[in-house]
């Protein structure tokens, strides 16, 4: 008697009707893009430097629960830069048909192989902008070294993307 006593006690004042107000806000870290890009990659010239570009699809970006459930996403770049000159960094979000849905622009100063240069950036998509992510299935990076004489060193890249959820 006294098991059954302390059994309807605890559900008692469980209000199953609430079960609309419960949201799950799962976080997910997913490896976005890694390069170590020398002096050969670069090899688009132009007026302001030469140029070195890299795309790369993201998948998982057309699944449901992104489509779906995505509140916020944060990027992280970390650039590390061995060249002796000053590199310009254009980070796009492209949508399945190539259209630019977000761009990031990273300035990255010059720095050495005794002394790199290092940037950390991290792009914060809040819930006004999450669309631009949800239309998005690739990442485009296209590197600008303003230098082109300073061909010693390289440049490399680890990123990094932070995805919120709400899932009710």
């Amino acid at each position: 008697m006294a098991l059954l006593t302390v059994c309807t006690s605890c559900v008692k004042d469980v209000d199953l009707d609430q079960t609309d107000e419960i949201v799950l806000s799962p976080e997910a870290a997913v490896d976005l893009i890694f390069f170590d890009l020398v002096d050969e990659e670069f090899n688009v010239v132009s007026s302001s430097g030469v140029t070195a570009k890299d795309e790369t699809r993201l998948d998982f970006l057309d699944d449901d629960y992104i489509q779906n459930d995505l509140v916020r996403a944060d990027f992280n770049f970390r650039f590390t830069n061995t060249f002796e000159s000053h590199l310009t960094a254009i980070i796009r979000f492209l949508s399945p048909a190539n259209g630019v849905q977000h761009t990031v622009l990273v300035s990255i100063p010059r720095g050495s192989i005794e002394t790199p240069s290092v940037v950390d950036y991290t792009e914060i998509i809040n819930e006004a902008q999450i669309n631009r992510i949800r239309r998005s299935i690739k990442v485009s990076v296209e590197v600008t070294r303003h230098d082109p004489s300073a061909v010693a060193g390289s440049l490399q890249l680890a990123s990094k993307g932070f995805f919120y959820f709400e899932f009710k």
